[in-house]
């Protein structure tokens, strides 16, 4: 039997791993439900005439997933810095979402699995307030899928302090 929609696996997201209740779901470089398994997007009736109607697909989700995530923190070399607690870190994150319901298990391989894992690795810096903790983080994505939704550059997380 089909899985519900909101009982499936999502990765994906910028969110920081280290401050965020769903910090531990995200990939670094991929949009958030931007990765696993996927179905064509499906039309309207509205949308049927219109010629630039998106023919993308829809991410939907799986029944199993997996995600690791690294981060190293360090110091700054400058003591005004240290004093504020602004720090860089390198990060590194790695997951994979799989379809299992609807006889998909019996295509399901643990090597073929591991080999399909999505990955990225990342440097940053930390700026941590009273209010939010505040990453600038530059991430490139390793390896990736043809219908996987991320790419390589810049981005801004905000997280509760931690």
């Amino acid at each position: 039997m089909p899985s519900p929609l909101p009982e499936r696996f999502f990765l994906g997201g910028n969110l920081s791993p280290v401050c965020t209740l769903g910090g531990p779901t995200s990939l670094w470089g991929f949009r958030t439900r931007g990765l696993g398994p996927t179905e064509p997007r499906r039309q309207f009736l509205s949308n049927l005439d219109n010629e630039n109607t998106d023919s993308g697909r829809d991410y939907i989700g799986g029944d199993l997933a997996l995600a690791a995530f690294a981060d190293f923190s360090f110091d700054f070399p400058s003591k005004w810095l240290s004093a504020k607690g602004i720090h860089g870190h390198f990060l590194a994150s790695a997951g994979n979402v799989e379809k299992l319901t609807e006889n998909a298990y019996r295509n399901f391989s643990l090597r073929k699995f591991t080999e399909s894992f999505r990955s990225s690795v990342g440097v940053g810096v930390v700026i941590p307030t009273n209010i939010f903790r505040m990453e600038l983080n530059y991430c490139y994505i390793l390896k990736k899928f043809g219908e996987d939704c991320g790419k390589s550059g810049f981005s801004f997380s905000f997280a509760s302090p931690s």
